[in-house]
């Protein structure tokens, strides 16, 4: 994990640096360097304790943890226990809110479309013919999940839909 340490009322040495990394390790082995959006470490020198505070994104989620003692070394290892903790938890929060909206997602059988009572509703709608740059258009100001058309340059039905990072996906179906 890369992440920005700074100080602020006493001046950092190479072995406190060396010491934090060397701690850092165990959350890295939590972490995967994908997940991590951000990561910063302040440490404060107050009247009478060392302050920790680590801030790490890991795509959306904030973890924030701060830790006091009046030794820095005491202070990097309670730091960056709880901060393991911290991010197992969070993971472990988000695997567990996709496993349950994985769960909400109704289940089709492919024998259940033979019985036509399984369909709730059958609408008709024209194929539109245009360049994709149109389509492009015109699923943006629409601003549904997917948009099926021909493409008029290939002459092959195309589908634009919106990919889970939030990007447009496009399927070209060919014969």
């Amino acid at each position: 994990m890369n992440y920005k340490f700074s100080t602020r009322g006493f001046d950092s040495s190479p072995a406190v640096e060396q010491y934090l990394s060397k701690r850092l390790e165990k959350v890295d082995r939590v972490l995967k360097d994908s997940d991590v959006v951000s990561a910063e470490i302040k440490a404060e020198k107050d009247a009478l304790n060392y302050v920790l505070k680590a801030n790490i994104n890991l795509k959306g989620n904030i973890v924030v943890v701060q830790e006091k003692d009046p030794d820095l070394y005491t202070a990097i290892d309670k730091m960056s226990d709880a901060l393991e903790k911290k991010v197992k938890k969070t993971k472990s929060t988000i695997r567990e809110k996709h496993r349950v909206s994985a769960e909400k997602m109704p289940e089709v059988s492919t024998s259940s479309f033979e019985e036509e009572s399984d369909i709730s509703e059958t609408k008709r709608i024209p194929l539109s013919i245009m360049p994709l740059e149109e389509a492009l258009l015109q699923f943006r100001t629409m601003k549904r999940q997917f948009f099926v058309f021909r493409n008029s340059d290939t002459n092959e039905i195309n589908m634009l839909y919106v990919r889970k990072d939030g990007k447009v996906g496009l399927f070209e179906f060919v014969d």
